[in-house]
């Protein structure tokens, strides 16, 4: 979860500040004196959700057609990307493990809506082919 956290937070500085995800790990990390395997495993969340940020916006746009995905909230759009991200490309985790931490995450961070929102949304990409069960 911790590597998630990081993750959203360096993500979240970047919706602001394009480019910066990676110098703001770096900081969060040292200022938190994470392990580094948590610190790299946030890294290969930030550069999967940097490389394929095109293919998981048209895939929420797909799962959440209701809300164009430049009016979704930073921080929903964010944990979005990345859990997809996860759940689509990475075998390194159980997808059921990111799907738990990314609607934790949205409960924290944005609330109950967003908590619905991540959860129907990852649901439907992890039932989908492909998508991680």
């Amino acid at each position: 979860m911790l590597a998630r956290r990081l993750a959203l937070l360096a993500l979240f500085e970047d919706e602001f500040r394009p480019g910066s995800a990676e110098a703001a790990l770096d900081r969060l990390a040292l200022e938190r004196e994470v392990p580094d395997e948590v610190r790299s495993h946030a890294a290969r969340i930030i550069g999967g959700v940097t490389e394929h940020r095109d293919s998981l916006d048209r895939r929420i746009a797909v799962e959440a057609p209701l809300i164009p995905v430049p009016e979704l909230g930073r921080i929903e759009r964010t944990i979005l990307r990345s859990a997809i991200y996860e759940v689509l490309y990475s075998a390194a985790t159980p997808s059921g493990e990111t799907m738990r931490d990314a609607v934790s995450l949205a409960r924290i961070y944005a609330g109950d809506a967003a908590r619905r929102l991540v959860n129907g949304v990852l649901g439907s990409v992890s039932r989908s082919p492909g998508g991680g069960t």
